[in-house]
């Protein structure tokens, strides 16, 4: 994972209030909108919305990320105005409470100039993201800004392509579970090894067959084949098994 640059903004009325959260509960991805804008210039420009005076605007997210850099504009733990609406879709209230802003955490993805989200940048915020989930004890549990909403088509790269936005999870419960991937793929390929058994056992094993065929439980001639070839996975015989069993259970 890249280093985190700390650029905390200072305590003002705008995007940093210093005012702690409730409860975390989300993290909420949203995009720059800003063509070719770095994670540093999203940070400089939340810093600048405390010079406003009068009635300004309000915003900020806690992260901003681009492909070689990551900036934390304000500490995770705090309030940033990074999803207030005053409207919320169904969803968010159910999961996020009656003001998100007061139990999520919010990163920024930067996009290139022709408004996609770079490779680079898609994987370091899936960095960030496991580290905010086993480092900062945020759940796994992520909205869109436009889940939060309803309204605003933020992230719009993943709003373009949701299937983005799946690989994303997918790819940050990968790197949070990684010996449970390895392990499911190794079950599978034991599934497809051809059975390593003694001349015996595969006597044993084309009686097996060979009477459910005769006995119309099974009706494919292919599965004698290969039990007299030799050609028979742990898979497959596992399938069989339960297969009979249950078809013979139905017959009797």
């Amino acid at each position: 994972m890249l280093p985190i640059t700390k650029d905390y903004i200072p305590i003002n009325k705008y995007s940093r209030a210093g005012m702690k959260l409730k409860a975390k509960r989300g993290i909420v991805m949203h995009y720059t909108a800003s063509p070719g804008a770095s994670a540093k210039n999203i940070s400089t420009y939340f810093a600048s919305l405390a010079q406003q005076v009068g009635k300004g605007r309000y915003a900020s997210a806690h992260y901003s990320v681009d492909r070689i850099s990551i900036y934390n504009s304000l500490p995770d733990d705090e309030l940033a105005y990074h999803c207030g609406s005053e409207t919320y879709t169904k969803e968010a209230l159910a999961h996020l409470g009656t003001y998100p802003n007061n139990s999520t955490v919010g990163i920024e993805m930067c996009i290139e100039k022709d408004g996609s989200i770079h490779e680079d940048t898609f994987n370091n915020v899936v960095d960030l993201a496991v580290y905010l989930i086993r480092e900062r004890s945020f759940p796994n549990v992520f909205f869109t800004h436009k889940e939060v909403v309803g309204w605003k088509e933020c992230p719009l790269p993943w709003i373009k392509t949701p299937e983005e936005y799946e690989r994303f999870k997918q790819a940050v419960n990968f790197k949070l579970n990684p010996l449970k991937e390895e392990v499911a793929m190794e079950e599978d390929d034991d599934m497809n090894k051809v059975l390593d058994y003694a001349q015996w056992t595969w006597n044993e094993l084309d009686k097996f067959i060979g009477d459910a065929y005769n006995d119309k439980i099974i009706d494919e001639w292919a599965w004698v084949e290969k039990v007299r070839k030799k050609k028979l996975t742990y898979g497959e015989l596992l399938m069989l098994k339960v297969l009979i069993d249950e078809r013979r259970r139905k017959k009797a």
